[in-house]
């Protein structure tokens, strides 16, 4: 019995003590390659900051009204919005530049369009080639200094 058990630890030391091999994930994805690209509106949803369920509506059926979904273009420092036969554009102009907060790890994407003054959408999530672009645009409205409503708006493209 004790050699059946002393050979039962050795084998399970020996399997115990293999490594597994570490498999290489490449170089990261640029974050330039992975935002330049037509994009096509897929998703937006209205959310209410301030109530305490953070009530959300679904917006979409309000674009896809028009002759066609709102579509943005990005190349390495400019962009470029179709949303004829809309009311809104979440980008405050038809062209412009755009810069990320941060090359490496943005979270933030400023945007200057052609003579507007910039504003700022907050990323909510990768960008890499294979992902679809979500934006995060607020809009806060105050009486004397005390926030009335906020509204954020969160549009989810994807490439075209």
């Amino acid at each position: 019995m004790k050699k059946i058990l002393m050979i039962a630890v050795a084998i399970g030391l020996t399997l115990g003590a293999c490594k597994k091999d570490v498999k290489e994930i490449g170089a990261p994805a640029s974050k330039m390659e992975g935002i330049k690209a037509h994009w096509e509106l897929s998703k937006a949803v209205q959310v209410d900051e301030l109530s305490l369920t953070k009530e959300a509506a679904n917006i979409y059926g309000y674009f896809t009204s028009a002759a066609k979904l709102p579509n943005i273009t990005f190349t390495d420092s400019t962009f470029a919005v179709d949303t004829a036969g809309l009311g809104y554009n979440f980008f405050g102009g038809t062209t412009g530049k755009w810069v990320f907060d941060d090359p490496q790890f943005p979270s933030n994407i400023t945007f200057t369009p052609d003579g507007a003054s910039a504003f700022t959408l907050k990323l909510n999530g990768p960008i890499r080639p294979v992902d679809n672009l979500r934006l995060t645009k607020e809009i806060h409205k105050t009486c004397k200094t005390k926030p009335t409503w906020v509204m954020s708006y969160n549009l989810e493209f994807v490439r075209k």
